[in-house]
C-alpha cells in the first residue's frame, strides 16, 4: 500500500490562519521520500498536485489534516484558479462533517483513497488526554516526539522568514506521524474489519455507533427489529469506596472491566431478551426486570464469539514476533474493545436497540458481583483499599491465586491488571500508582487541562519522588517550582491553561475564560472561532475576576501575566497534595 503524509505551513494572525486571507508557503509531502514545496502558493500547489498524482497513494495520513490541511489547501486552489481534483476518478475532495463531544469531527472524501485523520482517534479512543494534541497522543502511544512549536510560535518563524526553522519543523512533525501511524493504524484496521466498515469511516464513528453497526448487523440476521425500551433516564451505577486516604505499598489492581461481559453472557442480557413476555424475574441490589433465559441473545452471542476468538489470539501472541505479532495483537485488542462496550451500548440513548432495563440490570449484578468480590477478597487475607467501576485495588495476600480463585468462584472473568510498587489516595477518583518506575495517576491535576504545565509537572514530579521514598528532593522540587513562578522565570508556553469553545461567545449566557478570549480575538483580529476550538488561556494583571481576565497566549507578553495568580494556584495544588504524605505511617503489606 502506497501511503503519504501531508503538512502545511502558512501565514496567519498570531497563529490563527484564514484560507480567506491567509496562504501556503511551505506544503511537506512524505512518501518514500520526504519532499517540501515551497515558493508562490501556485506553483507549490501545481507541484504537490503533479507529484500527488504522479506517487497516485492509496491512503493519506495526517494529525488535523481534515481540519487544517485540505480545508486551506481547497480554498487556497480556489484562490489561485486551480482544483483539487485527486480522487482516483479525477474527482474533487470534499469536505464533511458532524458534531460530537463539543467539536465538529471533519472527514475529507477523496474517491478512490483512504484519507486517515489520527485527530478523531485521539478524541474517541483516548479520552483521558487533556488536549488530544499530537505531542500527548504520541507519549500515550511510546512515540517520541520533540517539543513542537505553538501555532502562534510558527507565525512569527514565517514572519521573520526563518524557513530553515520551519523545513525541519515540517520534518519532525511528520516523523512523528509517521511513526504514530505505524504504532496505533493496525488497531483501527483491525476494528474495522470486525464492524465491516472502511477503515475512514470506522475511524470516523463514536465506538457505540461502531457496536451499533455490529449488533444492527446480527440483529436484523434474526428478523428483529429496531426497538427502544424503557425511558431514557439515569439509573444506578458502579460501586465506588475508598478505605482511607494514605500511602500504600504493593497494591494489586484487579479489573473489572471484563466483567461486564462476562454478566453479559451468563445472564443473557441483550434488548431482546430483558422486560419481555415469558422471562424469568431476576431481583438484584434492589432492582427487578425479567429474562429470557431458554434462546441466546444476540449480544451474548456476539460476546461469546468475541471472548473465545481473543483467547485464540492471545494464545497465539506467544509464539508469534515482529510485524505478525503486532497484527494479531492488534486483533486481539479490537475484540477486546467492542466486548467492553456492548454494556455501555444497551443504555445508549442513541442505540439502534437501547434496553433501559438491560443496562440497569447489568449495573445492578456488577455492584452485586463486586461486593462478593470485596468479600472473597477479605476471607483470604487481603486488604481492599479502593473500588470502582473499573476494579478493586487490594494488598496483603497471595496476588498471583487471586484471579484464578475468583474466576473459578463465580461466573467471571477478571485480570489482575497490574501491581503497584506504591499508591497513593486522596478521594475517591483521585489517586497515583507507581507502576515499574512509572506514574499513573486518575483525577490528579497533572493530567486535566485547566492546570498550566508547570504546575503540573511540579506535582507529577513531587508525587513521583515522594513515592520513592526521596522527601528531600520531593521538598526541592516543590521549592524550586515555587520560585520560578515567583519570580517569573517561567515561558509562556507553561503557564497557559487549555479551555474549549463550546459556543459562540456571544451565546454563553454567564462568560467563560474561553468565550472572554474568543471574544477578544474576534475584536483584535476579526477572527470568529468555531465551536469545539481549544483556547490557549493567560490570566493578566487587573482588578476583575480572573474569567474576565483571561487572554489568548497569541495576545500576552510575560509581563503581563498575573504571577499572584498562578503562584495562589500553586500553593493551592501542592497543599491539598502534600497532605496525604504528612501522615506518619505508611500502610505496608508484605
Amino acid at each position: 500500500m502506497r501511503e503519504a503524509y501531508i503538512k502545511i505551513v502558512t501565514t496567519s494572525k498570531k497563529g490563527f490562519s484564514d484560507p480567506s486571507r491567509d496562504r501556503i508557503v511551505l506544503l511537506g509531502f512524505w512518501t518514500d521520500k520526504l519532499e517540501i514545496f515551497e515558493g508562490e502558493e501556485r506553483e507549490i500547489l501545481q507541484k504537490f498536485t503533479q507529484r500527488f498524482m504522479e506517487y497516485d497513494p492509496d491512503r493519506i495520513i495526517g494529525f488535523k489534516i481534515n481540519y487544517e490541511e485540505w480545508p486551506f489547501i481547497i480554498e487556497r486552489a480556489k484562490k489561485v484558479g486551480l482544483r483539487m481534483n485527486l480522487g482516483r476518478d479525477k474527482s474533487e475532495v470534499k469536505i464533511t462533517g458532524k458534531y460530537y463531544r463539543g467539536i465538529i469531527l471533519r472527514q475529507a472524501k477523496i474517491k478512490g483513497r483512504e484519507n486517515i485523520d489520527m485527530f478523531p482517534i485521539a478524541w474517541r479512543d483516548f479520552p483521558q488526554l487533556p488536549t488530544k494534541e499530537l505531542d500527548e497522543l504520541a507519549e500515550a502511544n511510546g512515540v517520541d516526539c520533540p517539543k513542537l512549536p505553538l501555532d502562534y510560535e510558527i507565525c512569527e518563524k514565517v514572519e521573520s522568514g526563518d524557513y530553515d526553522f520551519l523545513r525541519n519543523y515540517i520534518k519532525e512533525y511528520l516523523s512523528v506521524v509517521k511513526n504514530l501511524a505505524e504504532k496505533i493504524i493496525p488497531f483501527q484496521e483491525e476494528l474495522a474489519k470486525l464492524v465491516g466498515l472502511e477503515l475512514e469511516e470506522q475511524i470516523s464513528r463514536t465506538v457505540g455507533e461502531l457496536v451499533d453497526v455490529l449488533v444492527s448487523r446480527e440483529m436484523k440476521k434474526r428478523g428483529i427489529k429496531e426497538m427502544k425500551a424503557g425511558k431514557v433516564k439515569e439509573y444506578g451505577g458502579g460501586l465506588v469506596w475508598l478505605k482511607e486516604p494514605g500511602v500504600y505499598e504493593n497494591v494489586a489492581y484487579l479489573d473489572f472491566q471484563s466483567m461486564y461481559p462476562s454478566i453479559i453472557k451468563e445472564w443473557n442480557i441483550s434488548p431482546e431478551t430483558v422486560d419481555v413476555d415469558g422471562g424469568e424475574v431476576i431481583e438484584v441490589e434492589g432492582v427487578r426486570h425479567t429474562i429470557l433465559r431458554d434462546k441466546k441473545g444476540v449480544i451474548p452471542q456476539i460476546v461469546e464469539d468475541f471472548l473465545s476468538k481473543r483467547l485464540e489470539l492471545k494464545k497465539k501472541l506467544k509464539e508469534l514476533k515482529g510485524s505478525e505479532r503486532i497484527r494479531v495483537d492488534a486483533q486481539q485488542h479490537a475484540l477486546k474493545v467492542l466486548i467492553n462496550a456492548m454494556y455501555g451500548y444497551m443504555g445508549w440513548s442513541g442505540a439502534s436497540y437501547y434496553n433501559r432495563g438491560a443496562a440497569e440490570l447489568i449495573a445492578s449484578l456488577a455492584r452485586h458481583y463486586i461486593k462478593k468480590v470485596r468479600d472473597e477478597l477479605k476471607e483470604m487475607g487481603c486488604d481492599v483499599i479502593y473500588i470502582d467501576t473499573d476494579g478493586i485495588q487490594f494488598t496483603g495476600c497471595n496476588v498471583e491465586k487471586v484471579a484464578d480463585k475468583i474466576n473459578e468462584k463465580y461466573p467471571l472473568t477478571i485480570e489482575i491488571e497490574y501491581v503497584a510498587e506504591k499508591a497513593a489516595f486522596w478521594t475517591k477518583k483521585k489517586y497515583v500508582h507507581l507502576v515499574d518506575g512509572k506514574i499513573v495517576g486518575k483525577g490528579m491535576e497533572f493530567v486535566r487541562k485547566d492546570y498550566p504545565k508547570i504546575v503540573k509537572e511540579a506535582q507529577r514530579k513531587y508525587i513521583e519522588l515522594m513515592l520513592r521514598g526521596d522527601r528531600e528532593g520531593a521538598k526541592k522540587i516543590k521549592e524550586e517550582y515555587r520560585n520560578r513562578i515567583s519570580s517569573g522565570e517561567f515561558e509562556l508556553d507553561e503557564i497557559y491553561t487549555v479551555e474549549q469553545l463550546t459556543k459562540k461567545p456571544e451565546e454563553y449566557e454567564k462568560a467563560t475564560k474561553a468565550s472572554v478570549a474568543a471574544k477578544i480575538i474576534k475584536d483584535m483580529l476579526g477572527i470568529e472561532l468555531h465551536r469545539g476550538t481549544n483556547l490557549r488561556i493567560v490570566i493578566v494583571k487587573g482588578t476583575d475576576g480572573p474569567t474576565n481576565r483571561a487572554r489568548p497566549i497569541q495576545l500576552v507578553s510575560k509581563e503581563d501575566v498575573d504571577i499572584n495568580y498562578y503562584l495562589q494556584m500553586y500553593d493551592d495544588v501542592m497543599k491539598r497534595t502534600s497532605e496525604i504524605f504528612r501522615k506518619p505511617s505508611l500502610k505496608r503489606w508484605f
